[in-house]
């Protein structure tokens, strides 16, 4: 059985049963490495597109995407079955256990040393978390988002867990056995003082104490010039300790320590933890920024207690109130921090300028951390920074403080969906969370992952033990009464988020209201105007306000380049409790302006059996159309969704009928299914046959060939008693086109007939293009090749005439497949290759997919088979991805006429047989009777490969595909 196995403590390796499988692609190792550091959880698509080409994707890279995953799919064997690599609604994820992925074992193994009952068991658990790197995290994967983020991580806990080991195996007296180690960790890594004060201890300990002073001298030396700072207090304790030849400690001398206590539960935020560490160790002023209950005190109480170290000469902390009605003023903070700095009240200056002079005057020289928690404004905290690099001051604000000179920002966010479980699990204890994973992931999901939320769900559980975690989660359920659940003695999370929202004026208070009854997953700035009734600017301005107030997220760019914004789901659950305004009142401006934008976009697109009648329009000005679409596609699903939701029915229809050639372009097939579901349930009597016309053509893209007639035919009942021709014709010729595809050709050219007359009679050049290449091909299938090119010829001139690339691209195609059915195999090539072009050049990938099919074919018939296997391997990974059976039909066909083996063609041809069958088309039924009759042939048996070939024969004849019949016949006679 295969059994995969996957390493990223060093360089990326994937293991199929004990054998390195090397992954050529260098987009698929990026993909893979994305994947297993969040392993068996999911990666949004978002995430997965910025690791893979940056923070500004191309509109194309989604579809890009989806090619990559289903190459990973096939290069991990995992087509079938999926287990590994999974789909989700918002991305994919890889499931593995444990003994899977390297990084899983490391992660189990830190944290069971941890726990370990005895200092013995912490080292060999550490030692055996140690042993698993081969290397730096991920070397040579080429992301910029991952060197950033996960390889720095993964590398500081890489260090973390030496450092460890290294103390428990000194406390374990184990001295000499770790020397040579610790001098290859001081050679590779010589600004980590912790591997330096331990190589120093272990050869002082050992008595080589002039070796542990030459180690001082260096390290010395090292920090000096590479960082211009002295030696931290715990190495020159140590110094002290060797030049004195003790081997007790000597004492250090301590200034002020006003840190709040430790958090004892602290979890996640590994990232900022090792830049802030890193940073107050250098000196400088470091703020952290973000919303209210995000976490700024706890992660600076915590970094500062592991820089303690450090400033050796003192902590200070002072809560500035910046949330509360009076924030402490520069001048009592000054004096706070004056008095514990031991200047007694007397002597302090009656001026906040000659209190800031000394208070800098006493903090010249000293390695001091001043923690400033809680800053209102730059005005407030910048007379309280250390006015010398000697010391350190860190900083948190809901604000920017993007004036604070010099100050190195370190922007907070929610948890990660593994960080806020970890939180959760340290405080309610992981047995718990282990007997209820679906409760316990719920309850982190309704605190939108946001830590105070999740320390308030946590303080209630553990105040309850008798409490089921599925209990609380379903109380968190209702939006209605999530805040009375998030509130327990000091901790409130409607009340920290209420100073945000309070310290606004009216204007922008409304404004987060409305913005917050939106259930768009993020949105761009020209939302807020029709919302709030303002022109572009100042809508921009307010949306920028509420940025500035922590009310609001920043999003990032979408493929147009446009600056998006999201609100935070307790915040948007807080704007609607505040909310008074009825939504479809406040929503109905906004709605209609997506309904303007995605029907001006909509003419730029292509169409195919059904084109709505022109309107006067402004010309769409947002650059390309579908790229649009492509970013705002699931802003404009939600808008459907709701405003239907909401009473507003023919927005929400209009809106579904003016994304549907969008969906068909795009081969959203699923997205498509859910808005014309939509939109028929909620539609106007007038607007149900477009949309029952745009069900048709969806369902035949599905090869849904019964469904899609009566889809056709419902909408041209519709469109005749309306008295509406032009939507009548393309009923007709929906019907006509369904016909063909079910091999009746009589009544597929009557179809095409009434279509015709009404096309011209509506003056409709566009419809006229369409019947005429659909009677193109039922001529060439028929065995009229003279008509069937007359009827091509001309839909191609007057498609180019028009301007019209769609139809253009139908002819070309059907004019590349005569010219293959007449032997003309070079022509039909180029035909084919042309209009392939031209599908890739609209975006629209099913009808390439399929074109790639016709080419293959041409291909294969000119003795060009490796150029045809290119070609299928690409058309196979989209049917595969959007389960096409249609289309895996055709690629098992023509494999099985390319097959070496007689036995392995058989096999192919019996799986297009099988699911021919299942299809229910007749057509595909006959081609895959002949190709089934050919495999017999090849294996030797004759009688059955010639009663399969007079079925072919028979299923084609009888579906109108005489031309094909008769090429059976002269090729089996």
């Amino acid at each position: 059985m295969q059994r995969w196995a996957f390493r990223v403590l060093g360089s990326l390796q994937v293991i199929d049963s004990g054998r390195v499988v090397e992954l050529r692609s260098a987009k698929q190792r990026v993909l893979l490495a994305a994947l297993l550091m969040k392993a068996n959880a999911p990666v949004s698509s978002y995430e997965l597109m910025e690791h893979l080409w940056g923070e500004e994707p191309s509109g194309a890279a989604r579809a890009t995407l989806q090619t990559y995953v289903m190459r990973l799919r096939q290069s991990l064997n995992d087509l079938a079955d999926r287990k590994l690599v999974r789909t989700w609604p918002t991305g994919y994820s890889i499931h593995v256990e444990d003994d899977q992925l390297d990084l899983l074992t490391f992660q189990r193994l830190r944290a069971e040393a941890r726990r370990a009952p005895d200092l013995e068991t912490e080292a060999r658990l550490l030692g055996e978390a140690a042993a698993l790197w081969r290397g730096p995290a991920l070397d040579q994967i080429s992301s910029l988002r991952m060197e950033q983020t996960d390889v720095q991580r993964l590398n500081e806990q890489r260090w973390e867990v030496l450092e460890r080991r290294n103390d428990a195996e000194l406390q374990l007296g184990r001295h000499d056995q770790i020397v040579d180690e610790l001098r290859s960790l001081v050679a590779e890594h010589p600004l980590r003082e912790r591997f330096w004060y331990q190589l120093m201890l272990a050869l002082h300990r050992t008595g080589q104490q002039a070796q542990a002073l030459d180690v001082y001298r260096r390290a010395s030396d090292v920090l000096a010039d590479e960082l211009g700072i002295d030696p931290n207090a715990e190495l020159r304790a140590l110094h002290m300790e060797v030049l004195a030849g003790s081997s007790a400690p000597v004492p250090v001398q301590a200034g002020p320590s006003w840190l709040p206590p430790a958090v004892g539960d602290f979890s996640g935020r590994s990232e900022e933890v090792v830049r802030l560490t890193a940073g107050l160790r250098a000196g400088g002023t470091w703020t952290i920024t973000g919303p209210g209950g995000v976490g700024k005190t706890s992660l600076a109480v915590h970094c500062a207690h592991l820089v303690r170290d450090a400033f050796p000469d003192g902590q200070l902390y002072l809560n500035l109130r910046g949330g509360e009605q009076k924030p402490v003023g520069p001048a009592a903070a000054l004096d706070r921090l004056l008095r514990g700095l031991g200047v007694s009240g007397g002597a302090i200056p009656s001026t906040v300028e000659d209190r800031v002079d000394l208070y800098r005057d006493l903090l010249s020289d000293r390695r001091i951390l001043v923690v400033l928690d809680n800053a209102i404004n730059e005005a407030q905290v910048r007379p309280l920074l250390p006015g010398t690099s000697s010391g350190a001051a860190l900083v948190t604000s809901r604000a920017a403080l993007a004036g604070l000179e010099a100050a190195h920002v370190v922007p907070l966010d929610v948890l990660s969906s593994g960080d806020a479980m970890a939180l959760l699990q340290a405080a309610v204890g992981e047995a718990r969370c282990a007997a209820e994973p679906v409760a316990a992931q719920a309850i982190v999901t309704y605190c939108g992952q946001l830590p105070l939320a999740l320390r308030v769900a946590a303080a209630r559980l553990v105040a309850r033990p008798h409490w089921q975690l599925a209990k609380l989660a379903g109380r968190l359920s209702d939006e209605r009464r999530r805040f009375d659940e998030l509130s327990l003695g000091d901790l409130d999370v409607r009340a920290s988020l209420a100073l945000s929202y309070d310290g606004m004026d009216e204007t922008h208070r409304s404004a987060f209201r409305l913005l917050s009854l939106v259930d768009t997953p993020d949105f761009p700035a020209w939302v807020a105007s029709p919302l709030l009734g303002l022109e572009l600017d100042d809508a921009e301005d307010h949306v920028e306000a509420l940025v500035d107030a922590r009310l609001v997220d920043y999003a990032g760019r979408d493929g147009l380049g446009q600056v998006r914004y999201r609100l935070h789901d307790l915040l948007r659950a807080f704007g609607r409790e505040a909310a008074s305004e009825d939504p479809a009142d406040a929503l109905k401006a906004m709605f209609e302006q997506w309904l303007d934008l995605a029907t001006r976009a909509d003419v730029e697109l292509p169409h195919q059996a059904i084109r709505l009648e022109p309107l006067a329009l402004e010309r769409f000005d947002l650059g390309d159309a579908a790229d649009w679409f492509d970013a705002e596609w699931q802003n404009i699903h939600a808008v459907i969704t709701q405003a239907a939701g909401l009473g507003l029915g023919g927005l929400a229809a209009e809106l579904a009928i003016r994304s549907s050639a969008f969906c068909d372009l795009r081969a959203r097939f699923d997205d498509w299914e859910q808005i014309n579901e939509l939109g028929l349930s909620c539609a106007p009597a007038e607007r149900k046959p477009i949309l029952f016309q745009q069900r048709g053509i969806l369902c035949a893209r599905l090869h849904q060939y019964v469904e899609a007639s009566a889809n056709f035919a419902a909408a041209q009942e519709g469109f005749a008693a309306a008295g509406d021709v032009w939507g009548e014709a393309y009923a007709w010729y929906g019907m006509g086109w369904m016909h063909e595809w079910s091999g009746r050709s009589l009544e597929a050219r009557s179809a095409h007939r009434e279509a015709m007359s009404r096309f011209v009679a509506s003056s409709n050049p566009h419809g006229e293009i369409e019947v005429l290449c659909s009677l193109g091909a039922i001529e060439r299938r028929a065995g009229g090749l003279a008509a069937a090119q007359d009827y091509l010829e001309r839909a191609r001139r007057v498609a180019g005439q028009l301007g019209d690339e769609q139809s253009e691209l139908m002819a070309t195609l059907e004019l590349g497949r005569l010219h293959q059915f007449t032997g003309e195999l070079a022509v039909s090539a180029g035909f084919l290759r042309s209009s392939l072009a031209a599908a890739q050049k609209l975006g629209d990938p099913d009808m390439a997919a399929n074109i790639r099919l016709f080419l293959a074919d041409t291909l294969v018939r000119s003795g060009q088979e490796s150029l045809a296997e290119e070609q299928l391997r690409q058309a196979w990974e989209f049917f595969e991805e959007h389960d096409d059976l249609q289309g895996r039909i055709w690629v098992w066909r023509l494999r099985s006429g390319m097959a070496a083996a007689p036995e392995e063609a058989l096999r192919l041809a019996s799986l297009a047989m099988e699911s021919a069958r299942e299809l229910g088309s007749t057509p595909e039924l006959g081609r895959s009777l002949r190709v089934l009759g050919d495999a017999f042939g090849r294996v030797g048996r004759v009688e059955e490969a010639r009663e399969h070939w007079r079925q072919a024969e028979e299923t084609l004849t009888a579906a109108g595909f005489q031309a094909e019949a008769d090429e059976l016949r002269l090729a089996t006679s």
